[in-house]
């Protein structure tokens, strides 16, 4: 598990990217260079992964964590972002599933995340995931 430090780092910078998300879905559509191969996540529709995720979640906790984490989309992050860049992603998207499907703010949905409860759920799922894929 990462530093103290490390993970306030990680949600102030998801904190930041979930605003701009905000903002940029706010915007008008701009148009995409048609040769650049690489995918915008900032500009990705995640409703329909939140709806996997909830009705996952409606099963338990680690059911939603390893609906997110086995999602093709998070293979692309990192082949594109890297760990990294995956890592800011993954917080960020965690926070705004938590504001689309609880209506929690984000401090609420950073409590959420950060919560031993979620911290053991997301653990297990990643886990099995591994298992599965060995």
């Amino acid at each position: 598990m990462a530093s103290t430090h490390k993970q306030d780092k990680r949600a102030a910078r998801a904190k930041t990217k979930a605003k701009q998300n905000r903002v940029k879905r706010a915007a008008p559509e701009v148009e995409l260079d048609p040769n650049d191969q690489r995918i915008d996540f900032e500009s990705v529709d995640l409703t329909d992964l939140f709806k996997l995720m909830r009705d996952a979640e409606a099963i338990s906790q680690q059911a939603m964590c390893k609906a997110f984490l086995s999602h093709p989309l998070l293979v692309l992050v990192f082949e594109q972002e890297g760990e990294e860049g995956a890592m800011d992603f993954i917080l960020a998207a965690l926070m705004e599933y938590r504001e689309w499907s609880a209506g929690a703010d984000e401090t609420q949905a950073l409590a959420w995340i950060e919560s031993a409860e979620f911290q053991t759920d997301y653990v297990a799922a990643s886990d099995e995931i591994a298992a599965d894929n060995a």
